[in-house]
């Protein structure tokens, strides 16, 4: 099966932007074990596409604001205590860093690039 075969089958996976288990199941016991780890590695992908991780040492985020501005995401808030004053989003594969470890870092980069 090409990459096309398998990009179809993990969207008809989904009824209205939700995983349709039996619709997965069915698929998973038609197709040949190579073909199921493909299919398995698309899903897995189309899932965390549509994740927003929000790391932070409290959670104290308000989860209202940040869906209002991923609005097809779904929020995920987890606690992460090696985070200093700040938070951390996870869109997919990419990574913002708003914490004050990550300004003293770049701080730090500047200066010893800069100067002796």
């Amino acid at each position: 099966m090409n990459k096309k075969t398998i990009d179809r089958l993990v969207t008809t996976s989904y009824q209205n932007d939700l995983l349709d288990q039996r619709k997965v199941n069915k698929i998973a016991s038609l197709i040949s074990r190579p073909d199921l780890k493909k299919y398995l590695n698309g899903l897995k992908f189309a899932e965390k596409k549509k994740n927003l991780i929000i790391a932070s040492p409290v959670i104290t985020a308000d989860l209202k604001k940040f869906e209002k501005l991923f609005p097809h995401k779904k929020v995920i808030l987890k606690k992460d205590p090696s985070l200093i004053l700040g938070i951390q989003i996870t869109d997919n594969d990419v990574v913002y860093n708003f914490t004050l470890k990550d300004s003293l870092d770049k701080i730090q980069n500047y200066l010893e690039q800069n100067y002796d």
